[in-house]
């Protein structure tokens, strides 16, 4: 059983309407610090509406989200990203007109500029945009658009860091170095992904949590997920 003072953040009946139907319906999900959690479950199932409400993009119809210890179900998103939560989505947020550099130095915008110079270089080449530092965004890959994002996110250093899709687009090559670019950041960061791509998610997921139409049907490791009958239901529909 999880002691409380490992539990990084937790929710307590967590439910979202959207007109009526409950995209996300009662959810008690914790996680842990330094933890790789993949949520995964088919197109509609509520994920992003899930991590939406982690992040304080949307409110929340009721149920709490607590973030070390503190009840941050009120608080808007620039507070809990100085809090610590951190996340990409599935569409890019990145600034076109602006290079690559200039970019991450967005996401640190309270650092001095020799710190900030430091932190850019660091998490470029760890995310392996180091040669194009001063390239404009806008003319980047989609695949090293997302590279860039996750380098922004990465630079806040956060608590938590929530990834959205965060291989879509990206090449075999750079799918392997984003695995074990993740399993080294888990070592300071909670990592919780979104993530279709089934082969990341069995190669890196310390636990999966399974939703289907609002609600967590299964949590466990990958073997536990693999054989669970509800789970294959859930996406063969047999």
């Amino acid at each position: 059983m999880d002691s409380l003072n490992n539990i990084l953040l937790y929710t307590e009946n967590l439910t979202k309407n959207f007109q009526g139907i409950k995209a996300v319906n009662d959810i008690n999900f914790k996680i842990n610090h330094n933890e790789i959690r993949a949520l995964i479950g088919p197109n509609g199932a509520g994920k992003t509406t899930f991590v939406s409400l982690l992040c304080g993009r949307i409110k929340a119809s009721k149920g709490k989200v607590f973030f070390n210890g503190v009840n941050i179900s009120h608080l808007p998103v620039y507070t809990r990203i100085s809090m610590g939560i951190g996340y990409t989505f599935q569409i890019t947020s990145i600034f076109f007109n602006l290079t690559v550099s200039e970019n991450v130095a967005l996401a640190l915008k309270n650092k001095r500029q020799e710190e900030k110079k430091s932190i850019v270089s660091e998490v470029l080449n760890k995310v392996g945009l180091i040669d194009r530092i001063n390239q404009r965004s806008g003319d980047l890959s989609y695949g090293h658009q997302r590279l860039l994002e996750l380098a922004m996110g990465i630079a806040q250093r956060p608590k938590l860091l929530i990834l959205d899709e965060p291989t879509q687009g990206l090449s075999d090559l750079e799918i392997e170095n984003f695995k074990k670019l993740i399993k080294k950041i888990s070592a300071t960061v909670t990592v919780l992904l979104i993530e279709h791509n089934m082969d990341v998610v069995m190669s890196i997921a310390d636990k999966i949590t399974v939703l289907h139409f609002g609600e967590i049907i299964a949590e466990g490791d990958k073997k536990s997920i693999q054989r669970n009958p509800v789970v294959q239901k859930a996406y063969l529909g047999d």
